[in-house]
């Protein structure tokens, strides 16, 4: 515990540690804040928490942590929160603010902050305070902008075989969910997120409900930001798919579509990264928290992006050229570092302390890309051909869905009809799959035979091309022909039905669900998973992971089997 500290600022924080506290005051207009992420305490003990709270056999379990004893247990010290305002203050800042976990400290400029301030998120060692480990920059724009990015064609399609109907009450009917299922209680809650030009079209849901879904209810479905996205841009497609998926399967469940940032980076580059980083760690000190949240987006992670300029520097590629190019390609590199994704995994980490299950997107690139193979013209071209080769030769993660904090959902199809699930694949792309460069398995897996008696079927990719000793994923699948951005959110809405059963019978929210998702899976095969066998990611390489019998690296356990859910999910007494 921090000593108690004798300035006025801080003696007001020790006495409203929940509150988020102004420090300073102004009326001016604020088109610019930045927030300064600060070092944090007791990450191990986080850690060890984190996964004693999701262990169904642990004494801890399900005891989720409150927002002060979170605070107490990461908050930064009073001093480094001390520096860190006056910093922002001698540089011209305003209406500052803590974090009711005392780990971040926000402020607004009127104009465009000093450069030296941040430079692509890093604080400089001359100017900042030491505790300062990241600097995140939000630019507010006007409603009236135009649409940042224009409408994209789908990434996905229907499949290979586009005969069967992925209607609702068909997706629905092969999961055995009831098609007029509704959740009941008033505090259940889901949320879906994107940045940039994220949101939706009330009018499009409405005409989706009419069409697929008419019990959704339109008054529970609202925007958590100010930010409602931009129509025609690439996010605000994601995010209609995102609301429609969700609030078809999760019927009568509180729906909030969050917005953390409105720049065009945010959907393309390294901005996403930063967006993100802002989003999870304002959500995690929110009085408030959804019980479900599904994430579709996300990129290569930046173990995978340092990985392939490495290698192609080794084919006589320029470092500097690769990474240039890599930082131009929309939705493909889009972390600044790997401190980076273990700071989002901190935040990822609290939320699930806290009692939500978040869900990620397993990719739409298999194992090797993004989303699809890299393209260049000119001087360009050589250096795309050297990143598809070195893509091809490794197995290439993508994140936040990697992270061991996240459950993972791929993404299948039918073959004829909903009786014979495989693998989603479509644009030359696919279910993404594989393992972690950066994160290690966590201990539901470590201590499992799963993984590695996957590993020694046959059609397996070169050993050399992956870690089998990190994060495996994806844990489980749905329907995903429009990749796994729809798979993700139906997932979801799931979940949040599994919570709502919880929450009337007075039980607490499962929170990280993936340990408990895996013994179950493991000691009753075939009741809450149905197997998915078929399929590959290799997408437009020659080599990847196999969907086989049992978890597999490409669809998990499989997709939902609605009875097995209830009985496995919805009740503890069967895992007392």
């Amino acid at each position: 515990m921090t000593p108690h500290h004798s300035s006025s600022l801080l003696r007001l924080l020790s006495l409203l540690p929940l509150l988020t506290v102004p420090l300073t005051s102004t009326v001016t207009a604020t088109p610019v804040t930045l927030t300064a992420h600060l070092r944090q305490s007791n990450l191990t003990e986080l850690e060890s928490t984190f996964w004693a709270i999701a262990d169904p056999k642990s004494s801890l379990y399900l005891k989720h942590l409150s927002l002060p004893e979170l605070a107490e247990l990461i908050g930064a010290s009073y001093e480094d929160i001390d520096a860190a305002a006056a910093f922002f203050k001698k540089a011209g800042g305003y209406d500052i603010t803590v974090s009711n976990l005392r780990d971040t400290v926000t402020a607004s400029f009127d104009s465009k902050p000093d450069v030296r301030l941040t430079s692509r998120g890093l604080p400089h060692e001359s100017t900042h305070p030491d505790a300062v480990e990241f600097l995140v920059r939000q630019d507010v724009l006007p409603p009236s902008t135009p649409p940042l990015i224009p409408s994209a064609p789908p990434r996905t399609s229907a499949g290979s075989d586009s005969s069967p109907s992925y209607t609702i009450s068909n997706i629905k009917d092969a999961y055995g969910i009831p098609t007029d299922y509704q959740a009941s209680h008033p505090d259940t809650t889901q949320m879906v997120w994107g940045p940039g030009t994220f949101g939706y079209s009330k009018a499009k849901l409405e005409a989706h409900k009419i069409a697929e879904a008419p019990l959704i209810n339109m008054d529970k479905i609202e925007f958590w930001t100010e930010n409602h996205g931009t129509p025609g841009g690439d996010n605000f497609g994601e995010g209609q798919l995102d609301v429609d998926m969700i609030s078809s399967f999760g019927l009568n469940v509180t729906t909030l579509v969050a917005n953390t940032n409105t720049s065009a980076s945010t959907e393309e580059t390294t901005g996403f990264g930063a967006a993100l980083l802002n989003f999870l760690t304002d959500l995690s000190s929110r009085e408030e928290v959804p019980h479900v949240l599904s994430m579709s987006l996300g990129s290569l992670s930046s173990a995978s992006c340092n990985l392939l300029c490495s290698e192609a520097a080794k084919t006589g590629i320029a470092l500097t050229d690769c990474q240039a190019y890599i930082s131009e390609q929309r939705q493909v590199c889009m972390y600044l570092s790997d401190d980076q994704t273990a700071r989002i995994n901190t935040a990822l980490q609290v939320l699930g302390a806290r009692g939500v299950t978040v869900m990620g997107s397993s990719g739409d690139g298999g194992s090797h890309f993004s989303f699809g193979p890299f393209q260049g013209s000119g001087d360009d071209a050589a250096i795309a051909d050297a990143l598809n080769e070195v893509s091809c030769k490794f197995q290439m993660p993508v994140f936040p869905t990697a992270s061991p904090y996240v459950l993972s959902i791929g993404g299948e199809m039918w073959e004829v009809n909903s009786k014979h699930p495989v693998t989603w694949a479509g644009y030359g792309g696919g279910s993404g799959a594989g393992f972690s460069i950066q994160f290690e398995a966590p201990p539901h897996q470590q201590s499992s035979t799963t993984v590695s008696d996957y590993l020694q079927k046959p059609g397996m990719p070169p050993a050399s091309s992956f870690n089998a000793k990190n994060r495996a994923y994806p844990d489980m699948s749905a329907v995903g022909v429009m990749g796994t951005s729809q798979s993700c959110p139906i997932s979801a809405g799931i979940w949040s039905l599994i919570t709502d059963i919880r929450l009337n019978k007075g039980l607490p929210p499962l929170g990280f669900v993936a340990p408990r998702l895996w013994q179950v899976a493991e000691e009753y095969p075939g009741e809450a998973f149905e197997d998915i066998i078929g399929g590959d990611s290799n997408t437009s390489c020659s080599n990847g992971f196999p969907a086989t019998d049992g978890w597999d690296a490409n669809t998990g356990f499989g997709r939902p089997i609605w009875d097995g859910f209830v009985k496995h999910f919805a009740d503890d007494d069967v895992h007392a």
